[in-house]
């Protein structure tokens, strides 16, 4: 190997960046939006690793029932997670008219966004 001639992602540092700075993530995007966590019905997060989501999960505060996992099928497709969960999501009967459902990305580059799509 050539330095600089590859792809290098250091694990750990970005599970402490993606703790630190997802469930403020979600609390802005909360009040942003004007709910409060029991006004949404789905959260859709990018499907990194289920270690990181489950602690995500429980650092938040989020009901297991309304945390949506699908990690199994296809694992971490990179930027197209949150697209294939909500999917996924739908076609499980997760996701009905009328839902709120909070989607979170985090990752490449150390970058994070959120919003809420409505159903």
């Amino acid at each position: 190997r050539f330095p600089g001639q590859y792809l290098y992602m250091n694990g750990p540092e970005l599970f402490n960046f993606t703790i630190e700075s997802v469930p403020s993530l979600v609390a802005e995007v909360l009040e942003k939006h004007k709910v409060s966590m029991s006004d949404i019905d789905l959260f859709v997060f990018h499907q990194a690793n289920k270690y990181m989501l489950d602690y995500l999960r429980k650092k938040i505060d989020i009901p297991a029932e309304k945390f949506h996992l699908h990690l199994e099928s296809c694992g971490n497709t990179v930027s197209s997670t949150i697209p294939i969960a909500i999917y996924e999501a739908m076609k499980e009967g997760k996701v009905k008219n009328g839902d709120k459902v909070l989607v979170a990305g985090f990752g490449v580059g150390y970058s994070w966004g959120a919003t809420i799509i409505n159903f």
